[in-house]
């Protein structure tokens, strides 16, 4: 049991990384660079944007939830059933901000996966086939600024999510132990 809490624990925090390192590598690099490179053709400039977005926000992040979700599954089992004598740590005020961090997460990547994306998709087309149209663009401007902000909501939870591990693995001696003699090699 033992390893399969560690693999639990591996797998939350590799999904973890993919999830908000591609959020920075999509939502900042990738976007700055193919605004910058493809300037002169904004139809292909979309096109590509469209194209990983849709890859990251559906296919990615969905594979990453359902892992971090098992493993959380797993913890909470092995914490409640004693499996191995696994206790699941609490470095937080409250018991289940880890959770509460993650549940939001999930929550904001099914709304931005399932809902706003799709929104998107049919204003860029309209968009598109309307480029003299003001308000079209103001509205994909305004749906474009709701991904950002809800992008940025979601990497500040992610990297709550990592400070919260950080600290769950960091280990201090108890206050009043003594401190073990330095090594004379």
């Amino acid at each position: 049991m033992t390893r399969l809490i560690y693999f639990a624990n591996w797998l939350y925090l590799f999904s973890l990384s993919l999830w908000v390192g591609g959020m920075f590598l999509l939502g900042i690099l990738a976007e700055i660079v193919v605004r910058v490179k493809l300037k002169e053709q904004p139809q292909l400039a979309s096109n590509v944007m469209n194209g990983l977005m849709d890859i990251f926000n559906v296919h990615i992040i969905y594979w990453c939830m359902g892992l971090m979700i098992s493993a959380v599954l797993i913890r909470f089992f092995a914490d409640r059933l004693g499996w191995g004598g696994y206790v699941e740590p609490v470095v937080t005020k409250k018991r289940y901000t880890k959770q509460v961090f993650l549940a939001i997460m999930v929550v904001l990547a099914i709304y931005i996966g399932s809902v706003l994306r799709p929104e998107m998709h049919a204003m860029d087309q309209k968009k598109k086939a309307n480029p003299e149209n003001i308000q079209l663009q103001r509205q994909f401007d305004t749906y474009h600024s709701r991904l950002t902000w809800l992008y940025t909501v979601n990497m500040i939870l992610g990297l709550g999510l990592f400070w919260i591990h950080g600290k769950e693995m960091t280990r201090f001696r108890e206050s009043g132990q003594p401190v073990p003699p330095a090594s004379a090699s």
